[in-house]
């Protein structure tokens, strides 16, 4: 049996990765029983994406978490008592072999402590989504704050402990950047590529015709470069009238001020106040014709679901030049354009002018070629190398 937890999760979250996650595990380990534990509607939102079949062997149960905003003091004795229940239902259960568990700073801290207690024919599989950025990118204030120095992620991975634990991150370029920056950590830091999203949809019409749709997606962020897209809108609108048009599928935060940035207007969908249905979501971002991926530096050392997103359903990017875009070019080919900060308004407006039917139908070909190397089915074959070296290891 095989025990998968999202600690962190709720609601929506992390639910195109675990319902991806749990299909690539059952076609890798069809004849083995999968027991998924999250938050009540995360539940229920992953298997409805899942769309396992009925007696497929994935038991799920539901398990009470810290709320999902709490910091580390605040998650940290939530986490030891739901990491100490899990190893516990690891060694109890004798087909239980392996934990999947989604890890952050507490839930490290609390692995270390109780690895320990695991069974030598039992073993831990941490998949770390993201949190590297503050490897980098913290303040001076951060940086020399002991408290802060406990919190963080590379605390957490520096103490003791890691033995017979596996780490999986979701891209090549997350774990060549973190064995850089934690070189202890070189040889236990496995890959398993981001899987697309289980509720696959198939890539509609690539009609490269006018005005090119282009669009931003996901919560608004600054970091995610929500302020450059806006800014490289009204940019081409003014210079190109009528021939493009820009969209925001996503929710904005809390307290935001975002909707009174200047060039709003230049929008043509601007982003809502209420999370979007993950079908609305589906069929906005089927409309466009290019994904706009303008994120910054901080965003250099984590996974992008709305990657997979796009990867899914055909849809070329533009964006900047990041590690995990560099890397999917250099795999396959031509999939969308990557600039500098200060080309994105030019690449577009090269993209108008020169109006290349046959390379944008290059470019959606290579991301189908993506999508194809990423759906459960691809990925089952890896992972059964990463279980099986990780109970060899």
């Amino acid at each position: 049996m095989f025990i998968v937890c999202d600690p962190i999760a709720w609601g929506m979250e992390h639910v195109p990765f675990n319902s991806s996650l749990l299909k690539t595990i059952r076609l890798a380990f069809p004849d083995e029983a999968v027991c998924f534990y999250g938050e009540e509607s995360h539940l229920r939102f992953v298997r409805e994406q899942a769309g396992i079949e009925p007696g497929a062997a994935v038991i799920w149960r539901q398990l009470h978490l810290p709320p999902r905003h709490s910091s580390f003091f605040q998650r940290l004795p939530e986490d030891f008592r739901i990491i100490k229940f899990l190893v516990n239902e690891l060694n109890c259960d004798p087909a239980a072999r392996v934990l999947a568990v989604t890890g952050n700073p507490s839930l490290l801290w609390a692995l270390k402590f109780h690895t320990g207690a695991a069974g030598k024919d039992k073993k831990i599989q941490v998949i770390l989504h993201g949190d590297f950025s503050k490897f980098r990118y913290r303040s001076l204030r951060e940086s020399l704050n002991p408290i802060f120095r406990i919190s963080e992620l590379k605390t957490a991975l520096k103490i003791s402990g890691n033995r017979g634990i596996q780490y999986i991150v979701l891209e090549e370029a997350v774990r060549d950047a973190v064995t850089k920056e934690l070189p202890f950590l070189q040889g236990r830091i496995s890959v398993l590529d981001h899987p697309i999203p289980s509720d696959n949809h198939p890539v509609e019409a690539d009609k490269f015709d006018t005005p090119v749709q282009f669009g931003y997606l996901g919560r608004v962020s600054g970091h995610k470069g929500f302020l450059k897209y806006v800014a490289v809108a009204a940019d081409i609108s003014r210079r190109f009238p009528g021939l493009a048009e820009f969209h925001v599928i996503g929710m904005l935060p809390e307290r935001s001020d975002y909707l009174i940035v200047p060039e709003i207007d230049f929008l043509s969908t601007k982003p809502v106040k209420a999370q979007l249905t993950r079908s609305e979501y589906v069929r906005l971002l089927n409309k466009l014709h290019f994904a706009c991926l303008f994120y910054e530096r901080y965003y250099e050392l984590s996974a992008s679901g709305v990657l997979m997103d796009c990867i899914a359903l055909g849809k070329p990017i533009i964006a900047t030049r990041l590690p995990i875009f560099e890397n999917l070019e250099k795999r396959y080919g031509d999939i969308g354009y990557l600039c500098g900060d200060n080309e994105l308004s030019d690449s577009i407006g090269a993209i108008l002018s020169a109006a290349d039917h046959v390379r944008y139908r290059r470019q959606v070909l290579n991301m189908q070629q993506v999508k194809i190397s990423r759906t459960p089915e691809a990925l089952s074959r890896s992972y059964q190398v990463l279980v099986e070296n990780g109970l060899s290891a």
